[in-house]
C-alpha cells in the first residue's frame, strides 16, 4: 500500500486550502447575492459543488491506494468546474457582479 499523502492532515494540503476558501467565499460573497427564487435550485447546487471540492480531496487524501487517492483528486477538480460553472450563471443572470 502506497499512501499519496506526504502530510500529517489533509488540511496542510494546499489545494484543500484553496478549496476552502473558495467553499468560504461562495457562502460568504455569492449566496448571500442570490434572489429568494434561486434559493432551492442554484443555491443548493452551488452550495453542495463547493462543500465537494474540500470532501473529495479529504476523502481521496484518506485512501489507502494511490490510484483511490487520484481519482478523488479528479473529482475535487470536476467540483470546482462545477462551481465556475454556477458562478457563471449567477453572473449571466445579474445575480453577482463580475
Amino acid at each position: 500500500m502506497i499512501k499519496i499523502a506526504l502530510y500529517g492532515n489533509f488540511e496542510e494540503l494546499e489545494c484543500w486550502k484553496e478549496c476552502f476558501r473558495l467553499k468560504e467565499y461562495v457562502r460568504k460573497d455569492i449566496l448571500i447575492q442570490l434572489p429568494e427564487i434561486e434559493r432551492f435550485e442554484l443555491y443548493s447546487q452551488l452550495l453542495r459543488a463547493a462543500r465537494s471540492t474540500t470532501a473529495n480531496i479529504a476523502e481521496g487524501w484518506g485512501r489507502h491506494h494511490r490510484k483511490d487517492s487520484i481519482r478523488f483528486m479528479i473529482i475535487a477538480r470536476g467540483s470546482v468546474a462545477e462551481v465556475l460553472d454556477h458562478t457563471i450563471e449567477t453572473r449571466h443572470c445579474n445575480y453577482i457582479s463580475s
